[in-house]
């Protein structure tokens, strides 16, 4: 869903959301990270960004004020990145114009940051290949490298080791965000591992997704986290109680929350769903497709 814009003195791209239909935590590693297996798809809600080279330094203009304009964003991360480690002596203006909700388990952040870095390679005719773009975001965050190449992939080590995935069917969702924001830090901080339970194989719902059976999808969709975010954030096990009473195919909560996702049939079934939780007032509804591989 990046599509290179070009401009007189800059580039304009789309950075994408993804939802996680698929997440299971293996352990602990000694670096403090966790060991993760999960299946990351982009979806078509999109945050805007243009970026614009100016003499020097890195600058950041947001549309949302509660999010951090200085170096402490994800977007300014990768820009100074960039600039330290090819040797660039120009600077760059970034408009961010934020659409995906933030503190919601959308990877929002994490896209903008992986949009950063190929629109700087590509403003800057830097000639970093996707390896080289992907080994610069893993030094950024465990979501980025996923944005790289998008789509949907199984991503596994703490988030960094992607494998892409063929999915050529449309699937629609809604994805609903109750307002609740949400700290990834706190979920994996109050995650307790319990060793004895049997852990969920991925290779099930891997061959579901190969044949695109929304049937067979729905009912293997799966998130670890659930457990944590309901006992941490019991105002979101409500919600969740609530979405239960419309007819999706299947809900989940997308990473560590606090967005939920409802697989549905189709478009015209999302556009129904969508309606009707718009006046219940359960907070944003957006109607989303994923992002097909070409």
């Amino acid at each position: 869903m990046n599509k290179n814009n070009r401009e007189i003195n800059g580039i304009s791209l789309k950075a994408s959301a993804k939802i996680n239909l698929f997440l299971e935590i293996l352990g602990k590693r000694e670096d403090g990270y966790h060991e993760i297996e999960t299946v990351m798809q982009e979806i078509d809600l999109v945050d805007n960004l243009q970026f614009e080279e100016i003499q020097e330094g890195v600058k950041l203009k947001c549309n949302n004020k509660n999010i951090p304009s200085d170096e402490n964003n994800l977007v300014c991360k990768a820009a100074n990145l960039i600039v330290n480690e090819c040797g660039i002596k120009k600077g760059v203006l970034i408009s961010l114009e934020k659409n995906i909700p933030v503190g919601a388990g959308l990877g929002g952040g994490s896209s903008d940051a992986a949009t950063t870095l190929k629109a700087l390679n590509s403003l800057w005719k830097i000639g970093l290949s996707d390896v080289d773009l992907m080994e610069f975001a893993a030094r950024l965050g465990s979501d980025i490298p996923f944005f790289i190449k998008g789509k949907t992939a199984l991503c596994s080590g703490r988030g960094e080791n992607i494998t892409p995935i063929e999915v050529k069917s449309e699937m629609n969702y809604l994805i609903i965000f109750p307002h609740i924001n949400i700290s990834t830090t706190t979920i994996y901080r109050n995650l307790k591992i319990d060793l004895t339970k049997k852990r969920k194989d991925v290779s099930f719902f891997l061959n579901a997704l190969k044949y695109s059976k929304v049937a067979d999808i729905s009912k293997l969709l799966f998130n670890r986290l659930e457990e944590v975010i309901f006992a941490t954030y019991p105002d979101l096990l409500r919600v969740k109680s609530s979405l239960e009473h419309f007819d999706f195919c299947g809900l989940s909560v997308s990473g560590s929350g606090s967005a939920f996702f409802g697989l549905c049939n189709d478009r015209r079934q999302a556009e129904v769903i969508k309606g009707k939780l718009e006046l219940s007032g359960i907070g944003n509804v957006f109607a989303v497709t994923n992002v097909i591989t070409p």
